[in-house]
């Protein structure tokens, strides 16, 4: 068997520089962690942060949200900015699944914004093409939506702010 390691192009095999905005920032680890470990985290810290402004928050009753925050289903999507740009990715929102509020947690380097959007809201953006279909292209039917955009953008679509105890 033949060894192709030294037909590797070195630069190939370096760790990615973390994005410069991230490297005094508290949420640097984050940027580093792999995909689902991310979602995760940053599930635990939107949780922790709304038990401690006041808000109720549950275990969720199926694997279609991820919370049950001031008695709503909640599936809570959360991202750090894109490198070289000024929006966040959100993915894999699936408006068929069983929730009533979208959470969007924004990890920006200095602060974390949190903001809510109806699931009806939601399907209003699908359908006026402001989520894109994220797998398959215009023709597919995956269900699968995705959102690229930040704080501003996300109120001019309906999204709210989350300031303190009890989601509306």
């Amino acid at each position: 068997m033949k060894n192709f390691l030294d037909l590797i192009d070195p630069s190939l095999l370096v760790e990615e520089a973390i994005d410069p905005r991230y490297e005094n920032s508290p949420f640097r680890a984050l940027k580093n962690l792999p995909a689902k470990q991310k979602g995760k985290r940053y599930e635990e810290i939107t949780e922790h942060v709304l038990r401690n402004v006041g808000s109720t928050v549950e275990k969720p009753q199926n694997t279609d949200h991820d919370r049950i925050i001031d008695s709503h289903k909640v599936e809570i999507k959360g991202s750090t900015l894109n490198k070289g740009t000024n929006v966040f990715s959100f993915l894999q929102i699936r408006p068929a699944q069983d929730y009533t509020h979208l959470m969007f947690s924004m990890f920006y380097p200095d602060r974390l914004v949190i903001m809510v959007m109806t699931k009806n809201k939601v399907i209003e953006n699908i359908e006026a093409g402001h989520f894109k279909k994220q797998h398959g292209g215009n023709k597919a039917e995956s269900g699968t939506f995705c959102y690229y955009g930040d704080a501003e953008s996300l109120l001019a679509l309906g999204a709210t702010y989350v300031n303190g105890a009890n989601l509306e």
